[in-house]
């Protein structure tokens, strides 16, 4: 993806703006499945179907992906990095591809069509008569709905650290690989990991070490509040075991339409 968290990953009393974009995400995958079966139904069009709100605040916005407690407003607050990262979000775009030694190829999808964000960072209880949305771009969306992957924002919410939800995005995603290609379980080895996560090239024994440490700390995260999440680590790599999604019928949240 074309948007860089890295800046970002400080500790903050209501939500790391890196985290708040991994859940939007999971917020905007949500909706878009949620439309495409309402598109399917007759009940809404494609315009309708791609335009994702985000309510008429920013504390509005905040409540609907379930980000709850108080940040702090401003030019260098918190909530005012939070507003910068959605920016962002919206310049991103995703890049499929892949490289067989022989043949490479790939594709740059962007991520949205259209944004109008009325979010004020210095009053985030400051309402407007015009909604905030955002709209995907066509190709966005058919991705989404061609391959939607179960991500549980009660999860996310849980999971306050980067590394964390890296590897829960990354566990959900390799789950749906299982079930798609009819696998019971697949060993990543640490190799495969380390081209994955490692945020640099892993020469020495002792970066190989805490790399393996960091991944194993992540995974025991991602168990705390997954407990049948089908992980494990060990000398060789990462062994995923296939088992059930995490999502789990629960009680509506707030809705924005």
């Amino acid at each position: 993806m074309g948007c860089n968290g890295d800046a970002y990953r400080k500790t903050n009393p209501i939500v790391q703006p890196w985290a708040a974009t991994v859940t939007l995400m999971a917020y905007i995958i949500t909706r878009a499945v949620e439309n495409a079966g309402k598109l399917k139904a007759g009940k809404i069009d494609l315009e309708q179907a791609v335009r994702i709100p985000l309510g008429h605040s920013m504390n509005h916005f905040l409540q609907a992906i379930g980000v709850t407690g108080r940040g702090t407003g401003g030019a260098t607050g918190n909530l005012a990095n939070i507003r910068e990262q959605l920016l962002r979000l919206a310049d991103a775009r995703v890049t499929v591809k892949e490289d067989d030694g022989v043949r490479a190829r790939g594709k740059h999808t962007q991520i949205m069509d259209e944004w109008d964000l009325w979010f004020d960072a210095r009053d985030p209880n400051r309402g407007s008569f015009i909604e905030s949305y955002i709209k995907l771009t066509p190709q966005f969306f058919q991705h989404i709905v061609e391959a939607p992957i179960p991500i549980d924002l009660a999860v996310l919410r849980q999971l306050t650290k980067p590394r964390s939800m890296d590897i829960y995005i990354w566990l959900t995603v390799k789950q749906f690989w299982l079930s798609k290609n009819n696998r019971d379980s697949y060993l990543f080895t640490w190799d495969m990991m380390a081209q994955s996560f490692a945020t640099k090239e892993l020469k020495t024994a002792v970066g190989r070490r805490d790399f393996r440490n960091e991944i194993k700390k992540a995974i025991h995260d991602v168990q705390a509040v997954w407990p049948e999440c089908g992980i494990e680590a060990d000398l060789e790599g990462v062994t995923v075991t296939k088992t059930s999604p995490s999502v789990e019928k629960k009680p509506p949240r707030l809705q924005l339409d």
